[in-house]
């Protein structure tokens, strides 16, 4: 590995606090690449609904279906004037917190339909995910001098992916208890944020350009842009602030060499405004979740524990193989930016592996100075070989996004469920949400009950992994409630405990159990269609 290009990069980047130039011409080649990207992971998503019919109607999410509904779920919520959320998938009552602010909004932009809500929901996708990848485009420049670095490393943070495309072959079932990170991580690929997650997008934006307003020595900025991303997902502000630290830190010796310390100062200052502006967020996040007995057990469950570390080195590694050099070119012309993006590195594994339940999320937006980091050293670093390393790259950054894609695809073509719902089932949804009142409580199957709120104003007794208290105890009850075994008293005894309002039946609380609701007299037959029965629970 050779460096002998390195000092021709000295007239283009410039001084080592100066942002570095996007002309409009760049702008409009990031804009259209942009587009087009939105456009092909928008492909799936029409496939789909054209895929609809009379016996199937698509639910507007091809993958992670279950979180896709309880989005939806928050946007009705929004939709219905709240301010304030609650769990959609708990019976115990709650008083509303400043929580998924981003979902509430678009969803009284959208109103309660439920296909105004899904039409809503990829507008925000594509618009946010335009956004990102502009966004992604200004940050690569403070690195990349030249226009086809610029292209390849926003190419990478759109496209790219870790070697978890290899592993879904020769491991269909996983490795290690994991399916490959770059499968189902967004924090640690961008791809994935594209195709399905515009909060993610939005809140990633405001995460870079907080970054680079520090950087810019604009502390006020950066901490309004901190406070926009702790509004949307506050532990992504823990990591930029672990971040600024450690860039903080490692700088200030270099800096009392070069300037005397007063630059450092100046970062320090700018460091203690954005801590300052952005810290309300988070305070209040973490104030809530103390003091609210639902949502403190919420968090309890909510657990996204890192993989093994194998899975990080199989989905990083070819980048690293390319960023250590690259990070020395850029040691040699912009050590702020060196600084920067070598901490950054070096605290993403005590990040992953922090004693905290969600430690999956703080690998957020790495992946962007590793892009940078990656095309720095193939165009430079090792440029007698990039001719033939560069292709080599993508060909083997690149198939997990088309994996994803036309698994996407195949999905989209098949109606079933999850990804499609029974218009029987929908049927029974529209009437339950014209004669049900927000916040009244239906009993169903797990499957069921993750439509329910998507559709209705109604919360589901279970429904969602995390968002469902205790689910581990109440399942086995809603399963012994739908069979005939089971004594009436005790079927009476949940109805009650659980302010359970209306019951469901439909072919997933069929397979539970041969219970005949006709039978019990504290269950009124409401509305029927097909295979799906509403009762209402009677006193």
């Amino acid at each position: 590995m050779r460096l002998e290009r390195a000092g021709e990069l000295a007239p283009e980047l410039g001084a080592d606090n100066s942002p570095a130039l996007v002309t409009r011409q760049e702008w409009r080649w990031a804009t259209g690449f942009a587009l087009i990207v939105m456009a092909v992971t928008t492909v799936p998503y029409i496939v789909a609904a054209a895929s609809q019919g009379a016996t199937w109607q698509f639910s507007g999410f091809l993958i992670a279906v279950e979180d896709g509904n309880s989005y939806l779920a928050d946007m009705g919520e929004g939709a219905r004037g709240a301010w304030l959320f609650t769990l959609p998938y708990t019976s115990e009552p709650q008083r509303g917190a400043l929580l998924y602010g981003f979902y509430l909004l678009l969803g009284r932009l959208a109103g309660p339909d439920h296909t105004a809500m899904v039409l809503s929901y990829q507008a925000a996708r594509i618009v946010c995910g335009v956004l990102l990848l502009l966004t992604c485009y200004l940050f690569v420049a403070q690195f990349l001098p030249r226009l086809g670095q610029r292209r390849l490393a926003v190419l990478l943070v759109a496209l790219g992916g870790g070697m978890g495309w290899l592993l879904v072959v020769l491991f269909p079932a996983g490795l290690l208890k994991s399916l490959p990170v770059d499968f189902i991580s967004p924090e640690a690929f961008s791809f994935l944020v594209l195709f399905a997650f515009p909060h993610l997008a939005a809140e990633r934006c405001l995460f870079l350009l907080g970054l680079l307003a520090y950087l810019r020595g604009r502390g006020v900025l950066a901490g309004l842009a901190l406070l926009g991303v702790g509004l949307i997902q506050p532990l992504a502000v823990l990591v930029a602030w672990a971040v600024v630290a450690v860039h903080l830190a490692l700088s200030w010796g270099w800096q009392r060499r070069t300037s005397g310390g007063s630059a450092w100062w100046r970062g320090a200052r700018g460091a203690i405004l954005l801590g300052l502006l952005s810290a309300p967020a988070v305070l209040y996040t973490v104030f809530i979740f103390l003091t609210d007995p639902v949502l403190r057990l919420w968090n309890a469950q909510n657990r996204l524990p890192s993989p093994n570390p194998v899975h990080y080195l199989l989905a990083y590694g070819v980048w690293l193989v390319f960023a250590v050099p690259g990070w020395r070119v850029l040691w040699h012309r912009r050590p702020q930016l060196a600084i920067l993006a070598g901490g950054w590195l070096l605290l993403a594994p005590v990040l992953l592996y922090a004693p905290i339940p969600t430690q999956r999320r703080l690998i957020e937006a790495i992946q962007v100075p590793l892009a940078a980091l990656t095309v720095l050293g193939l165009s430079v670093a090792l440029r007698r070989f990039r001719h033939w390393l560069t292709p080599t790259v993508l060909a083997l950054c690149l198939p997990t996004s088309l994996f994803i894609l036309l698994g996407a695809l195949v999905v989209s073509r098949v109606p079933g469920e999850p990804i499609f719902h029974p218009t029987d089932e929908v049927a029974a949804f529209g009437w339950l949400s014209g004669h049900s009142q927000p916040g009244q409580v239906a009993l169903s199957s797990y499957e069921t009950g993750n439509v329910l709120p998507a559709y209705t104003p109604l919360v589901a007794y279970i429904g969602h992994g995390p968002e469902t208290i205790d689910l581990a105890t109440k399942a086995p009850m809603v399963s012994a409630f739908y069979q005939s075994t089971t004594a009436d008293a005790d079927r009476r005894m949940l109805l009650a405990a659980g302010r359970i309002r209306y019951v469901i039946f439909g072919p997933h609380e069929r397979a539970l159990g041969n219970f005949d609701p006709a039978q019990a007299p504290y269950l009124a037959w409401r509305f029927g269609i097909g295979s799906y029965s509403i009762y209402e629970a009677t006193p």
